[in-house]
């Protein structure tokens, strides 16, 4: 019944990390860069959110994917 997640969605990734210190464009970069497709979703494995949670993930790459999909590069 403990059991832990494997896999968040952006959504969740979201809920995890604090709707106000991850917007939901570098959460999307962040999912293109560390996670992958499971089927038409976007998923992130747990060792990517607790590396993000303790300060140990460089977001630089996800901030530039986010913005090159805005347009922003």
């Amino acid at each position: 019944m403990g059991e832990k997640k494997r896999l968040y969605t952006v959504r969740e990734l979201r809920e995890a990390v604090g709707h106000d210190l991850l917007g939901t464009h570098l959460a999307y970069g962040l999912a293109r860069v560390h996670g992958f497709r499971l089927g038409k979703r976007l998923v992130v494995p747990a060792h990517v959110v607790e590396a993000l949670l303790e300060g140990k993930l460089d977001l630089e790459a996800a901030l530039l994917e986010g913005r090159k999909r805005r347009g922003r590069a």
